[in-house]
């Protein structure tokens, strides 16, 4: 879902930056659309509307469509300050080295961005992983699915809920911890480069 959020934000990013005004604007409704409706809704509609128009889906790929796709709106808007971040002389010199805008973009002005939002891109990583708790009501056995069904079966919902936090804790230290690294990083070469300036 990450992979879909992630390259599905960032063309849609570009074409807000970039593309033609009418991309532009299909791009913000879009992103406007899906941060102002609760991610249950759009996972519901994607599972039980859409085999109305013959679209059918199992309930993996829907919740992973689902949860892609409400992601990409969020991943959008930070590759957008990132790409804002990056200063428009870039482009110009890279232009002046008899590059074209799309290679411009691609290999100069895209790597900045991304470098800039992993932080960011990480911690929307946990809280997808935390929402994924949302696709179980459409059947797809997750962790609080199976919290369910454990507790009631051994009648204890109290270990069974410490346990299956414990999972979801397990599962996004990881991230927590490249989170932290990708932001320390990106820090030290700010500094880095913030020297370079005064020499």
């Amino acid at each position: 879902a990450m992979v879909v959020a992630v390259g599905l934000g960032l063309a849609l990013a570009l074409l807000r930056r970039y593309g033609p005004r009418w991309l532009g604007g299909l791009a913000v409704l879009y992103v406007e659309i899906v941060r102002g409706t609760p991610l249950l809704i759009q996972i519901l509609f994607i599972f039980y509307a859409l085999p109305g128009i013959g679209l059918r889906l199992s309930p993996f790929v829907a919740g992973v469509v689902a949860l892609g796709l409400n992601y990409a709106a969020y991943e959008a808007e930070n590759y957008r300050a990132g790409l804002q971040s990056v200063a428009r002389g870039q482009i110009e010199a890279a232009l002046a080295l008899n590059m074209t805008h799309a290679q411009a973009l691609r290999f100069v002005v895209v790597p900045q961005a991304v470098r800039m939002v992993i932080p960011v891109m990480t911690n929307d990583f946990i809280s997808l992983l935390k929402d994924s708790s949302l696709v179980s009501v459409i059947t797809l056995t997750e962790l609080s699915q199976t919290y369910v069904r454990l507790s009631s079966t051994y009648y204890d919902y109290f270990g069974t809920g410490l346990l299956i936090g414990v999972a979801y804790l397990l599962l996004g230290l990881p991230f927590v911890r490249l989170a932290r690294r990708a932001e320390a990083r990106f820090q030290t070469g700010q500094r880095g480069q913030g020297r370079q300036g005064h020499i």
